[in-house]
Formats: C-alpha cells, structure tokens, sequence
C-alpha cells in the first residue's frame, strides 16, 4: 500500500512539474528550436555518458572490493540497469533494484550493496558542490546570482537553498564515515534502539544493519575516499561534455561568448540541475530536471538564452540521458530473461526488506 502511494506521488509531482515547465514557456517557439537544433551531436553526446557511466562502475568496484572483486565487465550491465530503473521507476526505485541485481548475479548482500549505491549518491552530490565552487572562483559566471534567481521563481529564500544543497550531503557523508569508522558502536546503538521491537523484526534489522556497516567498510580507508573523489571528476566531467555538445547543437556557444565559455556553463548547469533534482519522487526526475536546467541557463550572465529555447535545450539533454539507458537496459534484462514487471517487483520488494 504504501508503495502504491509512493508511485502515484511521483507520477502525480511529475505531471504538475511537466505543466509547469510547458505554460511557461512558448510552447511555439519551443518546438521550432528544437526543429532547427543539428542533431549530429546526439551520437557523440551518447557515447560521453556511456563512458561516464563506464567511470562510475569503475568506482562502484572498487567501493565493493572488500566484499568481492568484481570484473567491470560484469559490473557495467548491473549498474546500466540500475539506472534504467531509475529512469522509468519512481522513488529511485532503481538503487534497490541495482542492488538486488547485483546479489542475484555475484551474491553480494542486497543492504551491504546499498550502503555502497549510498555512498556513491553523496560523493556525487559533493564533487558536484566542489564543481561549482571551483567554476565561481575561476570564472565570474555569477553563482550567486544564478542561485537567488532561481530562490526568486521558485517562492524559496536563496539562503535555504543553498543549505538544502549542502548541508543533507555534507551530513550524511560525515554520518557515513562515522558508521565506517565506529561499527561496531554503531551496532551496538542500532541493536539498543529496536530492542524494543519483537524479536522476529529485531533479528531482521540487525541483520540488514550488520550488512550495512559491512557495505560501508571501504570507507575507513582515506586513500580510498580520495580515489573515490578522484574517480568521480571524470564521470562529471564526461556527462557535462553531453551537455556542452547538445549546448553546440543549439548554437550556445554563440550566445554566451565561445566554446569556453559553453564549457564551462555546462558543467555549471550539470551540477546544479543534478543536484537540484536527485529528490527521490519522480521517474528520471522527470520535470523537476528539466525546470532547473531551464531555469539555470536563463539566470546565467555571460549571454542572453531566451527561455523557451533553453526549455528545448532542457528536454533534448534530458532526453539524451534517460533513453539510451532505458534501451540499453533492457536489451540487457532480454539477455538474462528478466522482465519489466519482475523488475519492478525487484525495487518495490526491496524497498519494503528495508524499511519493514
């Protein structure tokens, strides 16, 4: 039951925030730049988030290393189905289902390996932050100003927009390397607040608990922490050129003052349009990613884009993320003989093993 309303929620805010994004803008003059947009650059765009995502299996092994070595080659299709249901499933749905797939196909434990799909969210959500710290000291692109814009169109106080970028992230990855660090004290605090919980419940929540901290283990290694960072600039780096490219099929680099300048705009809105819509409601983030993609190229300095056209830009970039994985994703469950509806069961049983 709960799930059900999980599910309509996320359908629901999707449909709210697509009307939104449509009845503010031209729809007109939307669809006529995406008529005149050269898609040659959609191939090559494509292949930067493959490599992107080959980046971030590449991270994601070394974060299970200590549980079982794992080829990339194997790990490649797990993650590239993960996000598939990430894509066409609510709630992000697709970290439980990645984690599931990786348990039936190498028997690494469903929670430890969401410990490890957890850590990878906060990491990318505080090398995205570091991104935009570095482009504002580098290039005057006017973060701030970008920042109290979208505080403005939104109804929401600039300040506490940063800090509800900022601060749940910075938080949750002290919290986590507090966990790493102290286990078994952190065991010992999980097993005393659910001792009061019949003990069928108690057993199975100190079990996924102990699977957790296991899950979290690498991170008691500051070399390790730092490859993670370190790991996590390409991947950025490389879904960022997606946007630049589909920025030069819309002729921005026209608008805003050279190739440069696209470049580094590009990783500006990556990081901001990533971390502004990684709230776990609708499939994709569909039309929450779309708003602040929009709303960002709009609010920036360096040139004048006119809304209706970035909205078009918004939709081609996000349409250039969510399909190719969801088609490569199910080329993959085809090749293991698992449908759609089985791996909708996936996410929605997992969920419940975890929250019960």
């Amino acid at each position: 039951m709960l799930n059900r309303y999980k599910t309509w929620i996320g359908l629901g805010l999707t449909l709210i925030l697509l009307i939104i994004f449509l009845v503010t803008v031209d729809v007109a003059k939307m669809f006529d730049a995406l008529t005149k947009a050269n898609y040659v650059f959609i191939l090559p765009a494509i292949a930067m988030y493959l490599i992107s995502t080959l980046f971030r299996t590449i991270r994601w092994k070394t974060l299970l290393a200590h549980m079982k070595e794992i080829k990339v080659a194997r790990l490649y299709p797990v993650v590239v189905v993960g996000y598939m249901a990430n894509n066409i499933l609510p709630m992000r749905l697709g970290e439980f289902v990645r984690s599931y797939y990786l348990s039936e196909r190498e028997g690494v434990s469903v929670s430890a390996a969401l410990a490890t799909v957890f850590v990878e969210r906060v990491i990318d959500a505080l090398t995205l932050l570091i991104f935009i710290i570095v482009i504002a000291l580098i290039v005057p692109l006017g973060v701030g100003g970008i920042v109290e814009g979208l505080g403005e169109r939104s109804g929401i106080a600039w300040p506490f927009i940063v800090l509800a970028a900022t601060v749940p992230f910075v938080l949750s990855f002290s919290i986590l390397m507090i966990i790493a660090r102290y286990p078994q004290a952190t065991l010992m605090f999980t097993f005393k607040i659910f001792s009061i919980l019949p003990k069928r419940f108690r057993a199975v929540i100190n079990d996924l608990a102990k699977t957790f901290v296991i899950g979290l283990s690498a991170l008691k290694s500051p070399q390790l922490v730092l490859k993670m960072f370190l790991v996590s600039i390409p991947i950025w780096l490389f879904e960022s050129t997606l946007f630049y490219l589909i920025g030069i099929s819309f002729d921005f680099h026209h608008h805003l003052g050279g190739h440069v300048n696209l470049a580094m705009i590009s990783v500006l809105v990556t990081a901001i349009t990533n971390i502004g819509s990684s709230v776990p409601a609708a499939p994709g983030g569909i039309g929450l990613f779309e708003l602040i993609a929009r709303e960002t190229l709009v609010l920036i300095p360096l040139g004048i884009i006119d809304r209706s056209v970035a909205a078009g830009y918004a939709a081609v970039v996000h349409a250039t993320l969510l399909i190719p994985m969801i088609v490569l994703g199910q080329v993959i469950l085809w090749s293991d003989n698992i449908s759609i509806n089985r791996l909708w069961l996936m996410g929605k049983n997992n969920n419940n093993e975890v929250s019960d």
